[in-house]
């Protein structure tokens, strides 16, 4: 990490295994995490402005790392990016020359022109105390989780989300201008074609994921539940239960033909995969509106190791699992099935503000203190 959040220069290597952080509040844990995942994904699952990762005072942060599976080199990644303006102008530091756009990613030492030549290469799964939105958060945060997963799982989903994107900024904008007459049905149409096919595909593996998910998560909410409660996922859009993306191409037709004059009171197209929801329960009651603090946090716990293991089954690789000050809420017995889980993957970091006894008793592989934009291993 280069001027990356408060860190200002840390190079280090991780064994395989589980490797454990210990540090108090506001030393740089999460920013560790994030780091890892901003590599996996591009994006950071703290912020959508990319300026906000660089380190106060500082014109460019970076992180930048090299991933294996079983040993074997599998992908070195690199993003770089423009501090704030106000930044750049009060520190002594000058851009790297190579930074000639607020963003830079490399893969393989090769400069990347999109982020789907990156996303997928080196798979991580992150579970943090925000993920509790997960439960408690609207359906744009499910969505989120589902594009974010997905997407590593395959390349071809990110494809047809960016365009389905696309196809929906161009049919909302004409649909406005529709409204003022300054467009044609017939310029809607082809806008209309694109959503209507990407959509169909990206509500297919939507439902096929969320069923591997499901499969994955009961039991290990059961588990953590000490039995005591069901986790149950539903799938909950216009396009569910498609027997194939053709069948859901039409049903997305017809669903939009249904609500034509909706869409031209309201200038916004009203149905689709940018609607969708996946429905989480618990003992049969919407996790969101009923169950307690303590269910919703081992709700979407459970929900992003399951993720983790869908990614390791499906790919057939290991994704590196991220764990971030997760075992402090949790009673003893719970924080060991947790590290169960963390143990059948090839790679585990685990943050944690002090060492209690259920970390002592794990089969970790090495431990670290971070303090102060610094990592030592112990």
């Amino acid at each position: 990490m280069r001027n990356f959040r408060c860190y200002q220069q840390v190079d280090f290597d991780l064994p395989p295994g589980v490797n454990v952080f210990v540090g108090p509040n506001a030393s740089g844990k999460t920013s560790l995490v994030e780091a890892v995942l901003v590599l996996a994904t591009t994006k950071s699952p703290r912020t959508h402005h990319d300026r906000e990762l660089v380190r106060w005072g500082a014109t460019w942060g970076a992180s930048s790392g090299e991933f294996y599976c079983d040993g074997d080199a599998l992908a070195s990644i690199s993003v770089m990016v423009q501090g704030p303006a106000e930044q750049a102008q009060a520190s002594d530091a000058a851009l790297p020359s190579v930074l000639t756009t607020p963003k830079r990613i490399e893969l393989n030492g090769s400069v990347c022109d999109s982020v789907l030549d990156v996303v997928g290469q080196a798979p991580a799964v992150l579970f943090s105390p925000d993920d509790l939105q997960l439960i408690k958060g609207g359906p744009k945060v499910r969505r989120r989780f589902l594009n974010t997963a997905i997407s590593q799982l395959m390349p071809r989903y990110l494809d047809d989300l960016l365009r389905y994107r696309q196809a929906l900024r161009q049919r909302n904008e004409l649909l406005k201008q529709m409204q003022a007459a300054q467009a044609t049905g017939q310029d809607l149409a082809p806008w209309t074609s694109q959503l209507v096919q990407v959509g169909a595909r990206i509500s297919t593996d939507r439902e096929q994921f969320i069923a591997a998910v499901k499969q994955q998560a009961t039991g290990l909410h059961a588990t953590l539940s000490g039995q005591s409660e069901r986790l149950s996922l539903r799938y909950e859009s216009v396009l569910a239960g498609g027997e194939d993306p053709e069948q859901r191409a039409a049903m997305f037709r017809e669903a939009l033909e249904r609500h034509h004059e909706q869409e031209a009171h309201r200038g916004v197209t009203v149905v689709g995969p940018h609607r969708d929801e996946m429905v989480i329960e618990v003992d049969g009651y919407d996790a969101r509106q009923f169950a307690s603090q303590g269910q919703q946090r081992t709700a979407a716990l459970s929900l992003k190791l399951a993720e983790a293991l869908v990614m390791q089954q499906r790919r057939g690789e290991s994704p590196v699992l991220l764990l971030d000050d997760c075992l402090s809420e949790l009673d003893p017995q719970r924080a060991r099935h947790v590290l169960a889980v963390a143990e059948q993957f090839e790679q585990a970091l685990i943050t944690s503000a002090g060492i209690d006894q259920v970390l002592r008793e794990s089969d970790h592989s090495a431990w670290f203190e971070i303090a102060d934009g610094h990592i030592g291993q112990q």
